[in-house]
């Protein structure tokens, strides 16, 4: 098995929802043994805590976002405007069965267009994604969009990446024969944190611009102790980034 796919494997199994429902999985199936009903309870306890979003705040002030960037004093601090790929939507029936992005793609291009009207940086895309054969790579969709419907040009592809350390490793391989050393770096904020680390462990300056941010205010309710689908979607997010900076920082730095 490739090694990707295994990673991907194991990720979809251990992290959230998979591993507090494979805990609950074990406990029913071993039920007569002894102490198995602590399993299940403590898978339960793990699927509650995952799902509230008291501990999106809680991971989201653990993570130490970077705040907003200012895209006066950024044109002054970097040379370009780095945009990260995320989510595609594959052969999109309503675009006549042309590959697009999805939600999160769409979210980094729309504000990576922002920027570029504010500083004038030239912006390089970056992502080849995970295509089948004969789809177009991330970083084409995005410059496409970018270009034809936001009205912003772009200035470089990189379309080998399938990973934010390959992400950094191509796209800075590109920038430095260009001569360009300081970027403004744009990708969701939850993810901001493991992208900046590894774009700046290849020797660029990075200047981060974060969008999409989970918590905007520090008050807590009675609601952020409910369950909900939506904070269970975001403490995903959150733990793979945090799961994630401790591989990289293991693995590659």
């Amino acid at each position: 098995m490739p090694k990707a796919v295994l990673s991907h494997l194991l990720e979809r199994l251990l992290l959230l929802p998979g591993g507090p429902i494979l805990l609950i999985a074990a406990g029913l199936i071993l039920w007569r043994s002894r102490g198995v009903a602590w399993v299940a309870l403590l898978g339960l306890g793990l699927l509650y805590l995952a799902s509230l979003p008291a501990t999106t705040r809680l991971l989201w002030a653990w993570m130490a976002v970077p705040p907003p960037a200012d895209p006066k004093s950024a044109r002054n601090r970097a040379e370009a405007i780095v945009i990260l790929g995320a989510t595609r939507y594959s052969r999109a029936p309503e675009y006549g069965g042309r590959d697009n992005l999805a939600g999160l793609g769409l979210e980094r291009v729309r504000y990576g267009a922002w920027l570029q009207r504010r500083t004038g940086l030239p912006i390089l895309v970056s992502g080849r994604g995970w295509r089948a054969p004969g789809e177009r790579s991330e970083a084409a969709i995005m410059a496409d969009i970018l270009e034809h419907e936001f009205h912003v040009p772009v200035a470089w592809e990189e379309e080998q990446s399938r990973s934010t350390y390959e992400n950094a490793r191509y796209s800075s391989r590109l920038l430095r024969q260009l001569g360009i050393g300081r970027i403004l770096l744009v990708t969701h904020a939850y993810h901001m944190p493991r992208a900046r680390e590894a774009f700046e462990a290849m020797g660029l300056t990075v200047v981060p611009a974060p969008t999409v941010y989970f918590q905007t205010f520090s008050e807590y309710a009675v609601f952020d102790w409910l369950p909900e689908m939506r904070a269970l979607r975001r403490n995903r997010l959150l733990v793979h980034e945090i799961v994630g900076r401790w591989w990289y920082r293991w693995r590659y730095f």
